[in-house]
Formats: C-alpha cells, structure tokens, sequence
C-alpha cells in the first residue's frame, strides 16, 4: 500500500499523521527467585511493539473522520500498520479514544495498536502470486519471511513497498 508518509492501518489512511507518535520495544523477561532473597531476570526475547499516540482531526467533517477511525476499530482483527520512518509491522488496533468533542472543527483522539506474532504461517510452497494490491512487505509479514530474505530471492523487485503486479511470481525462498 503506498501511503506517500502517512500513517496507515489496513486500508485506512489518516488524513493528518498523529501528531504524538510512541513506539515502545519490549522484551519478555522472567524473575527467578535464588537463595537469601535474592533473584536473578533472565531476558526471554523480543515481545510486540507497543504503538501509542495522539492526533486532531480538523474540519467540517472531522466528526466523520473519527467515525471512520472508528468503525475500522470495531471491525477487530489485525493488519498491516505503516508508520512514518518505520518498516511496516502487523498489528491489532487495540484502543481507540475520543479525547476532545468537536470544539470549533477539532476532534481530538488517541489510539494503542500492539503488534502481533500470531500471523505467521509456516510457508510449505516456494512461491506465491501477485494480486496488485500486496508488496513485498506483505508477503514478508504474512508468511514470516524476512523482506531482505524476500529482496535477495527477487532481485528483480526494486522496492519492497510497491504492489506486485497481479500474476507475477514472487519466490519465498
């Protein structure tokens, strides 16, 4: 999906990019309790992204664009999130909040997504076939495949965030 430097999330696109952006990386840690009241953390990896932040919708119809944020909210599942300056992650939109009614034309709002593991799939076939809407970031996170891995085997794609064309053949490994 080209979103020309605006933040996205499955088809939607924000008008505005937020104005307050926060990524937060985790990692998944264990206390394990030792001898004279001690304890020792051991770090047991990467855990999802934690994506917060706030915006404005501005305008005459600002109470139709939190709407819309909204109604993709209550759609649930999760998707591919496009964040400025980041590489593209998959997602679960997980709170949404009206922060400021319609005042003079401003709404605003804020909004958590967690990014989520749970898509991946284990790959059994080699290649697969373009429909004109994905991108090689796409196909990385839908069949956890690293995009680099998918670049190497498809030298011939320049860039990993243009949509391949449908019927074309894109190798997985």
């Amino acid at each position: 999906m080209k979103t020309d430097g605006k933040m996205s999330f499955k088809k939607y696109v924000f008008p505005v990019n937020p104005s307050v952006i926060k990524v937060i990386h985790r990692h998944r840690t264990a206390e394990h309790k030792i001898p004279y009241g001690l304890s020792n953390i051991q770090d047991l990896g990467d855990e999802g992204r934690i994506i917060s932040g706030e915006g404005e919708f501005f305008g005459s119809d600002c109470a139709e664009q939190f709407g819309k944020l909204k109604a993709l909210f209550n759609e649930g599942g999760g998707g591919m999130l496009y964040i400025p300056s980041q590489k593209p992650l998959y997602a679960i939109f997980q709170r949404l909040e009206l922060i400021g009614k319609d005042i003079e034309g401003v709404i605003k709002y804020g909004f958590t997504f967690e990014e989520s593991f749970g898509h991946i799939q284990t790959v059994n076939f080699t290649e697969c076939i373009g429909n004109g809407k994905k991108s090689l970031w796409d196909f990385a996170y839908e069949y956890g495949i690293a995009v680099e891995t998918l670049m190497t085997v498809n030298p011939d794609i320049l860039r990993p965030d243009t949509a391949i064309p449908s019927g074309k053949a894109v190798k997985l490994c």
